[in-house]
């Protein structure tokens, strides 16, 4: 607390007479934080005025943290306690990571199979009689040396993660992160659980040499598939973690806390400051940094830097101004509203035509334009002229699904990997993940889709696109993707599996959904997954939408 008490004192110097005290001046910042965030505030603060000189900031007590602009504070310590519509904004993560040596003779099948929560639950509670054969489901008798960092905040995720009371935890225990590398170093088949922080080096950037991250198995299928492919390196992890690949109950998130989107001033200079060059200070208060691009992202949820107009030198209350900007705003739209109007008079509202009554469709009935590429996760790509490419779902798969009633999209400047999900199809609560044929930034989306979803099901190649992507790496992921003629081949193996699948799935022969499939032997009813719960929509995702073909 001594620093704290010092920052009180240093961080108010500087401050102009006649300013309005913290809360009514946006340039005056008043900042509380929990004990687990108080270094790193302190160094966001440090930094930020060094950048910022005469910035006030000051550090409230303990007992006035619940008047202080902006508050920082972890999942685990006191978010809860939080009023559910403050505004908060992640700001860096504390990510806890098992761990082996990469010298281990197990790698190349650990890093193929994974392990599940259920095993790891087996290997922290396993007073020492536990092999990797267990583990790894061969007879391999090599037993299995495990360690855990002695630190509550290494110890409460692996509680929540396993199910087992921290108490249980038998695991050997480090007192330092050097004694638990030390361990692996001596011992490179050992297993150990820490924080992700301590096994990356001073810049918070790159593993240590000699350790390689455990991947989870977290569907216990005993194999690592693609969306479970991003432990090789810390930058694919860390953009893991970030898209929610990785297990959350293994992450803490660090939040900044406000009552409100920051609209300007110190404190939006600051969020931004702490989303940018601020995140070098986060490896050395042992936590981890952003992903790559994530500070940008996140950075568009802040409102964009504008005058705010405040009271004159009089003491007139600072809500004078903001009745006479509503006022503005409103006359403008009252105005625009008369003219649209007298513009309008005479011209009949347009209605929208009523959809027709479900019809068949087969192979012959589907559209699969040529000139656009097409992925087997039933979503085409075309590139335009400036080498931006777009991206929406194919007519097979709004065929099955039927009438769209709402999507869920990514925003613009995120990033997606190729097998990413980028996309849900939500039907009256019933939903499918749509993957992304490429990998790269998305640039824009199809705004339309968010109050028009009919058509994605009337023009899925035209105005039902989804996004627009700046692609990564289009030479690799075109070579993937298929052109109409073959991508029609393919769409004839669906039909025969979705015949199959029907013929097979609990319910399906129920005699509500007799007529789903047509009595001529080959034809299937229009949006056929319509009728059916949601049960078999989960089916379709895994057996359509998530196995590799």
């Amino acid at each position: 607390m001594f620093c704290l008490a010092m920052l009180q004192i240093s961080f108010a110097s500087g401050q102009k007479e006649g300013r309005e005290t913290a809360g009514k001046d946006l340039n005056t910042v008043t900042v509380a934080t929990v004990p687990e965030t108080e270094y790193l505030a302190v160094k966001w603060i440090e930094g930020f005025i060094n950048a910022n000189p005469g910035t006030e900031i000051r550090i409230l007590p303990a007992e006035q943290n619940a008047d202080a602009d902006i508050r920082f504070m972890t999942d685990q310590s006191a978010v809860s306690a939080v009023q559910e519509d403050a505004w908060r904004i992640v700001v860096g993560r504390e990510v806890m990571v098992p761990v082996t040596g990469a010298a281990s003779r197990f790698l190349t099948e650990i890093y193929s199979t994974g392990i599940s929560p259920e095993k790891f639950l087996k290997a922290v509670s396993s007073d020492g009689n536990l092999n990797w054969g267990q583990l790894l489901d061969n007879d391999n008798n090599t037993p299995v040396s495990v360690w855990i960092l002695n630190d509550r905040t290494v110890s409460t995720p692996l509680s929540r993660f396993t199910g087992i009371e921290p108490g249980l935890i038998t695991a050997s225990k480090a007192q330092s992160s050097e004694e638990l590398i030390g361990e692996l170093q001596r011992n490179p088949e050992a297993i150990a659980f820490c924080r992700l922080s301590d096994i990356t080096d001073a810049t918070g950037m790159a593993i240590l040499p000699g350790i390689a991250i455990i991947p989870v198995d977290v569907n216990n299928n005993g194999q690592s598939e693609y969306f479970e492919q991003f432990y090789a390196d810390y930058g694919s992890f860390n953009r893991g973690v970030y898209i929610g690949k990785y297990p959350k109950t293994l992450c803490n998130n660090i939040y900044a806390v406000m009552a409100s989107v920051p609209s300007g001033g110190t404190r939006s200079d600051l969020m931004r400051y702490i989303l940018s060059d601020g995140q070098r200070y986060i490896a050395g208060a042992g936590f981890t940094p952003l992903a790559r691009g994530e500070g940008i992202v996140r950075s568009e949820a802040l409102v964009t830097d504008q005058t705010i107009v405040t009271a004159g030198s009089d003491g007139a209350s600072p809500l004078r101004g903001w009745l006479w900007v509503i006022a503005v705003i409103a006359a403008v739209s009252f105005v625009a509203f008369a003219l649209y109007r007298i513009t309008r008079a005479g011209t009949e509202v347009p209605v929208a035509p009523a959809r027709p009554h479900m019809a068949a469709f087969n192979l012959k009935s589907l559209i699969t334009p040529a000139g656009i590429l097409f992925d087997k996760g039933h979503t085409w790509v075309f590139m335009e002229k400036n080498g931006i490419v777009k991206v929406g779902i194919d007519d097979f798969l709004q065929h099955i699904t039927g009438p769209i009633t709402r999507v869920k999209m990514k925003s613009p400047g995120e990033k997606v990997r190729k097998g990413d999900h980028v996309l849900s199809l939500i039907q009256n609560g019933k939903q499918l993940n749509i993957k992304s044929p490429v990998s790269g930034t998305i640039v824009a989306r199809n705004e339309r889709l968010l109050g028009e979803t009919d058509i994605v099901n009337t023009s899925p190649y035209d105005e039902g696109w989804v996004y627009a992507i700046e692609p990564e790496n289009w030479e690799k992921d075109s070579r993937l993707l298929n052109l109409a003629g073959k991508y029609t081949d393919f769409l004839k193996e669906e039909l025969a599996r979705i015949r199959d699948f029907l013929s097979v799935m609990p319910g399906t022969n129920d005699v509500r959904y007799a007529r789903v499939v047509l009595q001529d032997g080959g034809e299937f009813k229009d949006g056929l997954l319509e009728q059916f719960g949601p049960e078999i929509w989960e089916e379709f995702q895994i057996r359509f939408l998530e196995m590799p073909r």
